[in-house]
C-alpha cells in the first residue's frame, strides 16, 4: 500500500470504488487474454504466462499474477484474507481431486499407499520419506508426538501463551490426567526476546518444549530452528506445531533440528481439507511409544501360529499411519504440492512477506491521522521480518463515545485515566473484544473475509494474505475498515 494511502481515501467512497476489474474474468492487466478452459496444468510444463520481472519483485501486481489468481475459483466480489483457517483450492486440485474420485469408482480401484507421497513431501520439507507419517490434520499429529514422550508426574512442558487448543489440549489432558506440568512462555517483540523468554521458564525439570512454529493468533514466526537448537543442547525434545508454514515459508526439518513435527495441507498448501503429516526424526524414533497399531504399524503378522502373532514396528514414521489410505485426498494434495513447487516456494515466500507487509504499514499509518484524538489501532505482530510471515493481527480501540467518562480528558499520547465501561475499567483509546468481532462482522457484510481470534483472550483481527491476493484486495480491506471507522465515530 503506497505510504499514507489510507488516510487519503476520499469520504465518498462506496463499497465497490476500489475494485477494478478481476482477474478471474480472464483478462490480466496487459489486456490479454486469459481463459480457464484454455489452460490444462502440467507440473512438467511451464506456465503460458512467464513470470519475468515479477520473480525478482513480486511485490509487482503484473500478467503473472493476474493469471494465478484465475486459476482459483474464487469468486470476483469476495475479498478473501482468511488463508490462515483454510486456503482457496486451486483448479488443478480440484481437478486432481475428481479424477481420482471418478478413477475409483469406475474402476473399482483400493487406494494403495507406496510411500511416494512421503518422498515427494520429504523434498519439500528437507527430511526423509521415511520420517514422515499421513495424518488428517494437526491435531492428530500432535496427539501423536504427546503420546510418543514418555512423562512422569512433575516433568515439565513449555507452551507459549499464543496456542490453539488443537496445538495444546492434548498437554492439557496430561497435566489434568498425569500430574505434568506446562510453563508458559510469552512471545517477544523479537525472535530474540521470545527465545529468551522461552529460556527463562526453562528447570532442571523441563523435558520437553511443544510450540508453534506460527501462532494462530498474530502469525508471528518464532525462531525454531534456535528454540530446536537450544532444546536439543539441553536434552529437551521439541514437537513443534506446524500448521502454519507448509506453503507460506521455505521449510527444512533437517535444518530444524526438530525431534517431532505436525503439519497439514489445508492451509497455506491449499490441498484438501483433511490431509496432514506427522515428522518424527529417525533419531527420536527408536524413543518413540506408539498406542494405535494398525495396518502400516507393523511389518507382519500371523494369526495361523497359537497364539497369533505380531512381528516389529516398521522402522519409520509410516508407523503412525493407521488403516485405508485416503487416495483421493492424498491425490489432491500432491497436486497442491506440485502446484507450489511449479510457482516456487522462495517466490511464495517473498509474494507473502511483502503482502502482509503492506498490511502492516497500512495499519500503523491510521494512528496518525491528524484528525484523529485517540489511538486507534494496536498492531500485535512484530515488524522484525524474522518474526513475521503472511499474517497480521491487530486491536481496534473502543470509541470514547462507547465509553462512560469521567469527564477527564485523555490525549492522543494515552494519558491514563479510570473510566468504567460495561464490565470492564478502560480509558478512551483502549482495545476491546467487542470492537475487533464488530470489525470482522462488518467486513463480511461487505464480503471481506477476515478471522477474528479469541483464542487465549488474545481477541484480535488477523489478515492472512497469500500470493494469489493482491493490491486490489489490500485496497479494499483498507476500504471497508475506514467505513467500519466512520460508522464508529472515528473519522
Amino acid at each position: 500500500m503506497e505510504r499514507k494511502h489510507f488516510l487519503t481515501l476520499g469520504a465518498g467512497l462506496t463499497v465497490g470504488g476500489l475494485i477494478g476489474k478481476s482477474a478471474l474474468n480472464g483478462e490480466n492487466i496487459s489486456g490479454a487474454k486469459t481463459k480457464i478452459s484454455d489452460y490444462k496444468f502440467d507440473p512438467e510444463k511451464p506456465f503460458p504466462i512467464s513470470p519475468e520481472g515479477d520473480v525478482n519483485h513480486p511485490e509487482q501486481d503484473g500478467p503473472y499474477w493476474d493469471f494465478i489468481r484465475t486459476l482459483f475459483p474464487l469468486k470476483s466480489d469476495l475479498t478473501f484474507l482468511n488463508n490462515g483457517t483454510m486456503g482457496i483450492t486451486p483448479y488443478p486440485v480440484l481437478e486432481a481431486l475428481n479424477k481420482s474420485f471418478h478413477h475409483i469408482a469406475e474402476n473399482g480401484a483400493y487406494p494403495m499407499h507406496d510411500g511416494s507421497f512421503e518422498e515427494n513431501l520429504g523434498q519439500i520439507l528437507g527430511c526423509k520419506g521415511s520420517e514422515l507419517a499421513i495424518t488428517k490434520n494437526v491435531s492428530e499429529g500432535v496427539n501423536l508426538a504427546c503420546r510418543a514422550i514418555s512423562l512422569k508426574k512433575g516433568d515439565e512442558v513449555i507452551i507459549t501463551l499464543h496456542e490453539h487448543v488443537g496445538g495444546c489440549a492434548a498437554w492439557l489432558y496430561r497435566a489434568k490426567t498425569e500430574g505434568i506440568v506446562l510453563k508458559l512462555a510469552a512471545l517477544g517483540a523479537t525472535a530474540e526476546e521470545t527465545l529468551n523468554n522461552i529460556k527463562s521458564v526453562k528447570t532442571k525439570n523441563t523435558k520437553v518444549i511443544a510450540v508453534p512454529h506460527i501462532p494462530c493468533t498474530i502469525g508471528q514466526v518464532l525462531p525454531v530452528n534456535e528454540i530446536c537448537a537450544w532444546a536439543k543442547a539441553n536434552g529437551i525434545i521439541s514437537a513443534i506445531d506446524g500448521a502454519h508454514p507448509l506453503g507460506m515459508l521455505q521449510m527444512n526439518l533437517k535444518e530444524m533440528g526438530c525431534d517431532y513435527y505436525s503439519g497439514c495441507f489445508h492451509k497455506w498448501l491449499l490441498g484438501p481439507i483433511g490431509t496432514g503429516f506427522f515428522y518424527a526424526s529417525e533419531e527420536i524414533l527408536s524413543r518413540s511409544a506408539i498406542h494405535h497399531v494398525a495396518a502400516y504399524s507393523v511389518d507382519k503378522f500371523d494369526m495361523s501360529t497359537i497364539p497369533p502373532s505380531m512381528g516389529e514396528l516398521v522402522n519409520k514414521t509410516a508407523r503412525y499411519s493407521y488403516g485405508t489410505f485416503p487416495g483421493p485426498m492424498y491425490d489432491g494434495a500432491k497436486a497442491a504440492m506440485q502446484f507450489y513447487q511449479k510457482i516456487g516456494p522462495a517466490l511464495i515466500e517473498k509474494r507473502v512477506k511483502y503482502l502482509s507487509k503492506e498490511v502492516m504499514n497500512g495499519l500503523m499509518e491510521i494512528n496518525d491521522n491528524p484528525s484523529l484524538k485517540f489511538p486507534v489501532i494496536e498492531v500485535l505482530t512484530p515488524s522484525e521480518d524474522a518474526s513475521r510471515g503472511a499474517q497480521v493481527g491487530f486491536r481496534i480501540h473502543e470509541h470514547p463515545s462507547k465509553i462512560a467518562s469521567s469527564n477527564a480528558q485523555v490525549t492522543k499520547e494515552g494519558t491514563p485515566i479510570a473510566i468504567t465501561a460495561i464490565s470492564q475499567s478502560l480509558v478512551p483509546g483502549t482495545s476491546t473484544p467487542q470492537a475487533s468481532q464488530r470489525f470482522c462482522d462488518f467486513a463480511r457484510k461487505n464480503n471481506v473475509i477476515l478471522r477474528y481470534v479469541a483464542e487465549n483472550n488474545i481477541h484480535c483481527v488477523r489478515v492472512s494474505t497469500h500470493y494469489y491476493n493482491n493490491k486490489k484486495d489490500i485496497n479494499r480491506f483498507f476500504e471497508v475498515l475506514q467505513m467500519f471507522l466512520k460508522e464508529e465515530g472515528w473519522m
